[in-house]
């Protein structure tokens, strides 16, 4: 192990010997991503039609004071309809609402959600993220039978069952409301959801379920951050992908062993040595995780898994016969089933 680290040490240092003398920054590459994005069984489609695909869609009449709606893995919504709006307006008719939930490793894979947020404030470009452990991911709208959007305002509660996140004791415990709003690349970055004090809004604990009222649409989650608790000192890491691989095509995920409930991911490619970079450097030496390189083929998934165990400025290689071609349903299973 001491060898494999020194020698892991030098060929990063010597990497960026090589690579000092040119401008070789890590880049979005912009131009490329959004090619591959409007692609046909692109990685971007694949997550985005697994959103779409998860839509889960309750109707009912404006009219009612209260209104209860179970989902398929048993979260409850309830609404207080009154008075609703579009554009301002008063409206009366048939109301659609569209919801979607994302509980464990292999949803927020498939979905493309990892449980990432802003420390403080609000989320932008450059914001430095870290990582939640979640209750789980929702999205909540509500339009009329045309499709057009009900104004915010309306008031909702989600009680969502703890263990569907697999919280129990501790992990459920000081968890608050984030919201996010997705970019264009579909990314969502999380931000804590507070009051017109500043004050952070709390997701209380009642009978095995997390309650959180909400007064806003789009996506929620019930989240604290990690406290990383038990580790000194922490890193970054390197994942070599085969040729062909890079941030237009390809996505990093790591997750903690015995932690169902936490996903982070980064897709930063520094071209001047054809790695993945970790851009956080928070990763603490010593802890177990599940790396997971993602990728589609012919429409399908491109997946592939390193159970590592970091030891600081760690490389993680994945060759071609590393990765399997996946369905949605092998894909979710298998990452569901990871230590």
């Amino acid at each position: 192990m001491k060898t494999k680290l020194l020698f892991k040490t030098a060929f990063v240092a010597l990497i960026f010997a090589a690579c000092s003398s040119e401008d070789t920054s890590t880049t979005d590459n912009a131009l490329l991503k959004k090619a591959s994005e409007s692609q046909e069984g692109s990685l971007y489609a694949l997550e985005q039609n697994n959103r779409e695909n998860s839509k889960q869609y309750f109707r009912f009449e404006t009219g009612t004071e209260q209104v209860k709606f179970r989902s398929e893995m048993g979260v409850e919504l309830t609404f207080s309809p009154n008075n609703l709006t579009v554009n301002g307006n008063p409206y009366n008719g048939p109301v659609v609402v569209e919801f979607i939930e994302v509980f464990g490793i292999g949803g927020m894979v498939a979905t493309g959600m990892p449980t990432m947020g802003v420390p403080q404030g609000e989320a932008n470009e450059d914001s430095a993220l870290a990582g939640l452990i979640t209750g789980g991911e929702f999205y909540v709208n509500m339009t009329t039978e045309e499709g057009q959007d009900i104004d915010d305002g309306v008031p909702y509660v989600l009680s969502v069952p703890t263990e569907l996140s697999g919280g129990q004791g501790e992990d459920t415990e000081e968890m608050i409301v984030w919201t996010g709003e997705e970019d264009e690349d579909g990314d969502v970055a999380w931000e804590k959801d507070v009051d017109d004090d500043g004050n952070e809004r709390e997701v209380s604990v009642e009978d095995g379920k997390f309650i959180m009222e909400m007064l806003s649409f789009g996506w929620c989650n019930i989240d604290k951050l990690d406290s990383l608790e038990g580790f000194e000192e922490f890193t970054g890491i390197w994942v070599d992908a085969p040729n062909g691989f890079n941030d237009t095509n390809s996505m990093v995920y790591m997750s903690y062993q015995g932690q169902m409930n936490m996903l982070t991911g980064f897709n930063n490619f520094d071209y001047g040595i054809q790695l993945f970079d970790d851009p956080y450097d928070n990763i603490p030496i010593g802890a177990q995780f599940n790396v997971i390189f993602v990728s589609s083929q012919g429409g399908q998934w491109l997946v592939g898994v390193k159970q590592v165990t970091i030891v600081g400025n760690d490389i993680i290689v994945f060759t071609q016969s590393d990765l399997a071609v996946a369905t949605d349903p092998a894909l979710i299973n298998m990452l569901n089933s990871l230590p």
